[in-house]
């Protein structure tokens, strides 16, 4: 113990001597351990950091998919998600949610629009969490149609009603329904989506249609019972359905997946690709401060020959300079963990809204493990080559005063490895950092089908219990005509399906071309929107043929439909050869439709997918939609226009709220979010990469040029020109740089497939990418290279010989 304090204390000595290295080093250190722990945060919080419910591990989601019609994350159907609970005996229990919004006001108060799911009586349970005031939902509640009961977040009970402990058994307004509040949740619990009110689903069981997937589902699996026996069961009862329900379950089954699985699912290979990154930009700062302090032990050449004299043996030797090295690296970490606060809350602030369990990232027990490890770890890492060579040493050769031994070329060989490796590490990640901004310049050069700039989108949802059939396209009609006279409006209108999701809905729905038969296998499945108003004047969607809607197309009209251009000429033949044709919306209507219209496509849920198949309908004739996401061209600003249209709404009616008020450029934006997020971490961590490399480059030729200034002074008084010197220095520097761009080269064949799922547009092994950063490297290190040659170029031999 004795020896490890003196070793501390006379390493701690020796970093407070060397001020200047010391600082250098621990800065590389803190801006790596400290990156690298920012990431793992985000990490943990998301990926590791199991759900707060008991036995979470047991928990499942449930997914529709339909492989022949290409589906693989629908909604499922109530009828579906029945047979399922009631036909095995795997599940411990099982729930079924919907999710959505609800107009709340309370004691007179301004009515806000709230997140809220309608969930089935079991829904708690299965989860495994309590409410701290109150009680969940019994049978009785669930009633359909004709729910009377409410629980509320505990956040919500916070901000809207100040934590009254009396709150249990307050009746509030729900969307035009008078409600009693029975519970509330207990902190942190939102799921699903952030839900702010839970309601009973008040499904009617026996009536509700097979083929209506528009519920989510989750179970519990009963102590051991795995995943794959789950879903084995559940395709066996898919099996069956399908053979007794072919027009609405044929082709279609579930998919199963652990429920924290599913959450993460999205931003899952975004944060380990990130993490692997920021681990390369550590390895180079390590290489780095390992080529510091071998060219430190040079230095100390003397003194650890003094210090062997006298009786130290190489382990002793090597255990000091481990010693510093864990010392350095630990300094470097509690400055890292530092930063790493810091860094976490910028990277939460850029991450784009919605991504999943942000509220769980923090420093804990395990981001503070992962901090001392990887710091211990970096100590050895970067302290084990220079301890080594240090303990190498000629004692007699290194007492002689300006004795020469194999030291130095041993060395410089350490320092060429180091050299080779940081320049692979940071070929790999610039290629890395390169394929994601071509892929995000690929994504921002796809045309998303309407023009985004000037529009205000915003979402309004009518109560069911206050507005009937034609009362609600008729609230918004007479919305879209007061807005459409006020000053700055230049078209209004308004769709259930916005495009890029930005009404947070995605509506699909079936239709079969006249003449065909109506059967399931002939239902092409389409993105479905009603809407009203001059929709696509406002979003500047083209009119490729026919008309769009009018007044004229009203309830007693004769029905109608406008489709996309990829419908019209996938089945169709043409936009022109589609108007006049004649399809049903298959298993939702009952008659035909007359395709009036062929429109541009637009892409629904992201820009990176298809558009595929679309259809609009006009509001007034399918009136049981309560809900619409308007979209308001302006002629300046569009976000001034919001408040006009608060004003308008109510005016209208004044407890309805509007909601989700954004401005369609900022829809664009955020649907590149996570893409451009990652797009700028890999760029910074690249350059840093660059950079580092560069340095490790200057570093080694530099300490290159001092060790052979003897030879340079020999070389230059034997008649070599300042050319040979500097293409000399050159030669050596490159030699290193193309080996180490050659590996780096074969490491990023083989781990940029690992990123292949965030690209778009781009191969994984795009050759220009391939062909443009290796010549980007090498010409940073040609210039990291210039310099110390140039500097051995004006040596005067004289001098050189003389110091030598």
């Amino acid at each position: 113990m004795n020896t490890l304090l003196q070793d501390l204390r006379y390493g701690l000595r020796m970093l407070l001597k060397n001020k200047s290295f010391t600082a250098i080093a621990v800065l590389a250190l803190a801006l790596g351990i400290g990156a690298n722990t920012a990431i793992f945060s985000l990490v943990n919080g998301v990926l590791l950091r199991p759900l707060p419910f008991p036995n979470a591990e047991r928990i499942v989601y449930f997914e529709g998919r339909n492989p022949t019609h290409g589906i693989t994350d629908s909604n499922i159907s109530f009828p579906d998600f029945t047979d399922w609970s009631q036909q095995t005996d795997l599940l411990a229990g099982a729930a079924c949610f919907y999710t959505g919004n609800a107009n709340l006001s309370a004691d007179g108060t301004e009515p806000e629009r709230v997140p809220r799911a309608g969930v089935t009586t079991g829904f708690f349970n299965v989860l495994g969490v309590q409410p701290v005031l109150g009680r969940t939902f019994v049978a009785e509640d669930d009633q359909p149609n004709t729910w009377t009961v409410a629980i509320i977040s505990h956040g919500l009970w916070k901000r809207r009603f100040g934590s009254d402990p009396g709150i249990i058994g307050k009746q509030v307004q729900i969307s035009a329904r008078s409600i009693t509040i029975v519970g509330v949740m207990p902190p942190g619990f939102e799921l699903p989506e952030q839900t702010q009110v839970w309601i009973p689903a008040g499904f009617k069981t026996g009536e509700e249609p097979r083929d209506n997937r528009s519920v989510s589902a989750i179970a519990r699996l009963h102590s051991g019972v795995d995943l794959k026996q789950a879903q084995s069961r559940i395709s066996a009862i898919n099996a069956k359905l399908a053979n007794e329900f072919p027009d609405t379950n044929k082709g279609w089954d579930a998919n199963l997946s652990i429920l924290h699985e599913r959450l993460v699912r999205e931003v899952k290979p975004s944060l380990l690709a990130l993490l692997g990154a920021v681990g390369f930009v550590l390895l180079i700062a390590c290489a780095n401060v390992a080529n510091l302090l071998l060219a430190r032990s040079a230095a100390r050449q003397k003194e650890i020959a003094v210090r062997a004299a006298m009786g130290a043996s190489r382990g002793r030797v090597v255990r000091q300079m481990l010693t510093e090295s864990i010392l350095l690296s630990a300094i470097g970490g509690i400055a890292g963990l530092l930063l790493s606060v810091w860094l976490t809350d910028v990277l939460i602030s850029i991450i784009p809204e919605g991504a999943p369990r942000l509220d769980q990232v923090g420093i804990d027990f395990r981001v503070l493990a992962f901090a001392l490890g990887i710091s211990a770890l970096t100590g050895i890492l970067f302290g084990l080559a220079p301890a080594l060579q240090a303990s190498k040493l000629d004692v007699s050769s290194s007492l002689k005063e300006g004795g020469r031994t194999g030291e130095g070329h041993r060395r410089t060989s350490a320092r060429s490895l180091l050299l080779i490796g940081e320049v692979a590490l940071s070929l790999v990640l610039l290629v890395g950092a390169g394929l994601l901004i071509k892929s995000f310049l690929r994504l921002q050069e796809v045309r998303p089908g309407f023009n985004s700039h000037n529009v205000l989108v915003a979402s309004v949802s009518l109560p069911g219990g206050k507005y009937k059939d034609q009362q609600r396209p008729e609230f918004f009609r007479q919305l879209v005509e007061r807005l459409q006279a006020s000053p700055g409006a230049q078209a209004i209108g308004g769709g259930i399906n916005l495009p890029l999701s930005a009404s947070y809905y995605n509506i699909g729905r079936a239709f079969i071309p006249e003449g065909r038969p109506l059967t399931v296998d002939e239902s092409i499945n389409g993105s479905f929107s009603t809407i009203t108003g001059d929709y696509f004047r406002a979003l500047q969607i083209p009119l490729l043929a026919g008309r769009i809607f009018e007044l004229r197309d009203n309830a007693e009209a004769p029905k109608a439909v406008i489709i996309n251009e990829a419908a019209a000429k996938r089945y169709f033949g043409s936009p022109a050869a589609a108007i006049g044709k004649r399809l049903t919306i298959w298993r939702d209507e009952k008659f035909l439709r007359e395709i009036v219209g062929v429109v541009g496509d637009t892409k629904g849920a992201a820009l990176d997918a298809e558009s595929g198949a679309q259809i609009y309908v006009p509001h007034a004739q399918d009136q049981d939609w309560n809900f619409m996401g308007l979209v308001i061209r302006t002629a300046s600003d569009p976000a001034a226009f919001a408040a006009t249209l608060r004003r308008e709404v109510q005016a209208l009616d004044k407890d309805q709220p509007i909601y989700n008020v954004r401005t369609m450029d900022d829809v664009v934006a955020n649907s590149l979010g996570t893409r451009r997020v990652s797009m700028q971490l890999f760029a910074v961590f690249a350059i840093a990469a660059l950079l580092l490399a560069a340095l490790g480059i200057y570093g080694v030729m530099a300490y290159s040029v001092t060790q052979r200034t003897q030879e340079i002074g020999i070389r230059m008084a034997l008649g070599a020109q300042k050319s040979d010197v500097l293409r000399l220095v050159i030669r050596q520097g490159m030699a290193l740089s193309v080996i180490g761009v050659v590996v780096g080269l074969a490491g990023a064949f083989a781990l940029t497939r690992l990123i292949a799922n965030l690209l778009f547009g781009v191969a994984a092994t795009d050759p220009l990418t391939f062909v443009a950063i290796p010549l980007l490297l090498l010409s940073v290190a040609l210039v990291a290279c210039y310099l110390p040659a140039r500097r051995a170029a004006r040596l005067d031999p004289k001098i050189a010989l003389a110091q030598s």
